[in-house]
């Protein structure tokens, strides 16, 4: 099995849309392995995602991508990686944003006032 990934390249942000609304979600990540296999987690609070508008500094090209937002780390590691790499402490201080890669998927639930029966 091989896995396709877009160039990496430099991207511009041309647009965030409306948060959305996900106060609660599963995040599923891809694992390594020859069949399909994700590592899922359940995230209930501190968070935001968005749905972001990008376009490549290179070649230009256009993709949408969902951005999400960690407000509260106050329950994360205090020596996760992220803390080290962006000079934060664990908390309420600073978010951590980042976007989700090609192949990991974000569930989440229907606004009841969308839903339809």
């Amino acid at each position: 099995m091989t896995l396709q990934f877009p160039v990496q390249e430099k991207y511009t942000i041309l647009e965030v849309s409306h948060d959305i609304h996900a106060p609660k979600w599963v995040a599923c990540h891809p694992l390594p392995y020859p069949y399909a296999i994700h590592y899922c987690h359940y995230i209930a609070t501190g968070t935001k995602v968005f749905k972001v508008t990008l376009v490549g500094d290179e070649n230009g090209d256009k993709m949408e991508a969902l951005g999400i937002c960690h407000l509260d780390k106050s329950n994360w590691n205090p020596d996760h990686i992220v803390f080290r790499q962006l000079g934060i402490k664990a908390g309420k201080n600073t978010p951590v944003c980042h976007f989700f890669p090609v192949n990991h998927l974000l569930w989440v639930p229907v606004e009841t006032s969308k839903a339809t029966m």
